[in-house]
This record gives structure tokens, sequence and C-alpha cells, in this order.
């Protein structure tokens, strides 16, 4: 009986089988170790398993791999950021996090790639190293100064054109990636901050260079206009002595009494007359 009792229970095994659900919002794989056949599953159900066949299920909700330095973020204690080599040979931790998901269509081409269901092994043997990858291949081609810039979105997007297509031909499908905090080392920041003070003292040296621009401008402007000045003023000397002359005439003529002097030359007074 004991020598039949193994027997039995592959039997058993063999007839009784198993039930297994498809949750919403995920897709399934019914594998059977026997033939190797894969029947691909999309919508939510109960599934019957036989003998020697097995049931993976991916989730098609989105799902972020965090890679940071703080030891309470992450999928790692301690430090789990992204080494990054810049285009000077420097090596930055930086925050990095993919958002990815497994499309319903792409659920066969993802267990044929990873043969298993568990994304947080898929996370860290797949989708961290080939984030290694992208990041280091942008990274590579840029200075300590671009890294450490507040503007990441275009590095982000850069990574995310490298990564995309590698991932995808896994089966999994990335929805945005998000490169976070640059920490550089204290030799680092000391260059990072001697190229701020370098760049705002350009910056407040082109702003006096304008200033003594508009100065010298204006200078000349207003030297331009009181040369100007000074050039009809004395075209206009000789024309007002002469209207000057007149209309000192002008009032003696108008104080005269209209009769000739008794002395004199005998001519009419204010004319070349002669009485």
């Amino acid at each position: 009986m004991k020598k039949l009792l193994p027997l039995i229970l592959v039997l058993g095994a063999t007839q009784w089988g198993c039930m297994k659900q498809i949750p919403p919002a995920s897709v399934g794989v019914r594998f059977n170790a026997r033939t190797g056949l894969s029947e691909h599953l999309v919508k939510p159900q109960v599934v019957w398993l036989g003998f020697a066949e097995r049931l993976i299920v991916y989730p098609t909700s989105i799902r972020n791999a965090t890679y940071t330095k703080n030891s309470s973020e992450g999928e790692r204690q301690g430090d789990d950021s992204i080494k990054a080599s810049t285009s000077e040979g420097s090596i930055l931790p930086v925050d990095i996090t993919v958002s990815y998901h497994v499309e319903a269509a792409d659920v066969l081409k993802a267990f044929q790639n990873f043969g298993t269901e568990d994304l947080e092994q898929v996370q860290r043997e797949f989708i961290r190293w080939t984030t290694i990858y992208g990041l280091n291949v942008v990274a590579g081609q840029k200075s300590i100064f671009d890294l450490t810039s507040k503007d990441r979105a275009a590095l982000s997007s850069q990574v995310k054109d490298v990564i995309k297509p590698i991932l995808g031909d896994w089966g999994l499908t990335v929805d945005d990636i998000y490169v976070g905090e640059v920490y550089p080392n204290q030799q680092v920041r000391a260059k990072v901050d001697e190229r701020i003070a370098n760049v705002n003292a350009l910056e407040l040296a082109k702003v006096s260079l304008e200033r003594a621009k508009i100065d010298a401008e204006t200078t000349l402007t207003n030297a331009k206009k009181q040369a100007e000045l000074n050039r009809l003023l004395a075209l206009q000397g000789d024309k007002v002595i002469e209207l000057k002359r007149l209309e000192v005439l002008k009032k003696a003529i108008e104080k005269w009494n209209g009769k000739s002097p008794i002395i004199g030359s005998g001519t009419i007074p204010f004319t070349n007359l002669s009485l």
C-alpha cells in the first residue's frame, strides 16, 4: 500500500488539478511544462490548471522602479542611487525612477523573456541594469554642470529614449523616466560653485559693459546737441546785433518830433537826405 501511495498522489494531481484566478488589471499566461505550450489569457477569470501546468500573472497597472540615495526609499536599504559617469570622468550618484507596465498584448513576450511573474525580481535583474546603462550612455556625453543643473527634463527624456526600446523588446512598456537629485562630492561641488561664481561675474561684467555703452552714447548725444546749438547761435550772432540796432533806431524815431535840428549837418534825422 505504501508503494502505491506516491502513484495515487500523482494520479490524483493529474485528475484533480487546481484552480487559480487572474485578478482585474492583470493578464496571464498558462504554461504547460510537459508540452512547452503557452496560452495567452487577457481577461480576469478563474483558470483550471492541470498537472504540470502553471499560471503566470502580470499586473497591467503602472509600477515604479525607484533607485535613490535616500535609505528609506527604493528597493534596497542604504544608498541605492545610480552612479553616472560624466564627460570629465566624474562619478555622480543620481536618483532616478522608471515608470513602466506590462501591456496585455506583450504578456507572452514578457513571460518568454523573464520566465517569472515576480516583477520585483525583474526590477532587480533587468530594469536596474538597463537603467544604469541608459543613464551612463546619456551622462557620458554631458558635463558635470549639465547634470547638476536644475532643468533635468531634457536629461530624463534622453534617458527614456535609450531605455524604452530595450525594455520594449522584453515586453515592458516604459511610461516615463524621472531623473531626480544629483549628489556631487565635495570636490565636484567646489568646481560647480566656482563655475557658478564665474558665470555670475561674467553676467555682471556684461551688465556693466552695457551700462557703460549707454552712458557713453548718452554723453555723445548730449555733446552733439550742444555743438549744434553753439553752431546755430554763432550763425545768429550778426543777425541779433542788426536786429538790436534796428530796435534802438525804432525807439529813437518814435521819440522824434518831426522837426529838423537847427544846428548840425542839415540832414534829416535817421535818413541820408539833406535839407
